[in-house]
Parts: structure tokens; sequence; C-alpha cells
């Protein structure tokens, strides 16, 4: 039996919640294991400064407040507990029959669905004059940015000097393959940005994932 518009649409919007979900799964998890290291090295240069300020009568503060907060808080045990109850990731699928109703009609779009009255919601910002910094791949960091990509790429955008500093991550992808990733503190998210690879520029917003 053919399905109605309204079937469609409700397989088709799942299809794009399930996609979320596994590719945030996915980003929280890599994210996790960066500050368990993260967390990790802090408690060896703390235990070094420690020492150091014993031998030598230094007074050296051993670690950073927001280390610190994070030890306190034992956030690096909480994240290895947390990752290791979730080895197989996001949660089995079990196919669900999309019931009809609304007359087999389509129900109005949903911006929460990326959707808008054309169909979809613009990715691409208006290009701003010129951006500050320059990031060059393989690895390149600064003022609270970090761009992992292929040696050759490089990513554009305009420091900020101000505001949140709380992590996070965005995967940039081209025609659906990942090309790069860029971990940022928060005040980033929203801000316009260019990036090149295989010597062609495109430009976005700073969020969880870019899609070209």
């Amino acid at each position: 039996m053919a399905t109605t518009a309204y079937q469609e649409q409700g397989k088709r919007w799942t299809r794009k919640a399930l996609a979320l979900r596994a590719s945030a799964d996915k980003r929280a998890r890599r994210l996790a294991l960066r500050l368990i290291v993260a967390l990790t090295d802090s408690d060896t240069a703390k235990r070094r400064l420690e020492r150091v300020n014993v031998l030598y009568g230094t007074t050296y503060e051993p670690e950073t407040m927001l280390v610190e907060d994070m030890r306190t808080a034992d956030l690096g045990g909480k994240l290895g507990i947390y990752a290791g109850g979730s080895l197989e990731g996001a949660p089995a699928q079990v196919a669900a029959l999309i019931a009809d109703g609304n007359g087999g009609n389509l129900l109005a779009l949903e911006a929460l669905f990326g959707e808008t009255a054309s169909g979809t919601v613009p990715v691409t910002p208006p290009t701003p004059a010129a951006f500050n910094t320059t990031l060059n791949g393989p690895n390149g960091s600064a003022t609270g940015v970090t761009l992992t990509a292929s040696a050759g790429d490089s990513l554009k955008y305009n420091e900020l000097a101000t505001g949140g500093s709380a992590p996070a991550s965005m995967d940039i992808q081209v025609a659906g393959r990942q090309v790069a990733n860029v971990v940022y503190f928060d005040r980033y998210t929203g801000q316009p940005f260019s990036f090149t690879t295989g010597g062609v520029t495109r430009t976005g917003t700073f969020g969880p994932v870019v899609n070209y």
C-alpha cells in the first residue's frame, strides 16, 4: 500500500532527527575523550609544579581555576563512566510504522527540522569584507579556535577577545564527507567564517555541523 505524504514527511523528519542524534553522539564522545586526556595532563602538571615548589621553594599555582573546578567535581571520572556505559554509541533502532493522520496531508513546515517556506534553511551567511585570523591545516590553533584538517586547508574568522569560553565543536563536511573539525569557545557560535579546501573557499557560521 502506498504511503501518504503525511507518512513520508514523518519518515523524513525521523531520519533527520536520528542522523543528528548520531552526529551529536559522535562529537560528544570525541570531545569527552579529549577532555579526559586534557584533565589527565593537567593532573601531571599539578604534581610536577607541586614537586618544583617543594624542591626550590617557589609558589607556582599548580593548576588553573578552571581545571581545579573540574577536578573537584570529578568531571574526568564522570565522563569516563558515561562513555564506558555507552560504548556502543547510539541506541539500537526499532523500525516504527508511522500511522496515517491529518487526512494524509503534509504538516506545516518546521524550522526545527531545517525547513522554511522555501524548503530549506539557508546556511551560507554574507561574506565579511575580511577576516583577521587565519588557521592552517593540518593543525592550527589561536584565540580559542583549533582547526584539524588536511595540509593546505585554511579557516578564516574574526577573533573575539571576550565572551563565553565553554568548549564547542564543529564538523565541516563537503558532500556529506567530513573534511575538518573545529574546536572553539562557544563565544564564536553563530559567527561567520570561511573555509578553504581543495582550492575552493566556502563560507558558513560556527555551529555543530556545516555541510556544503
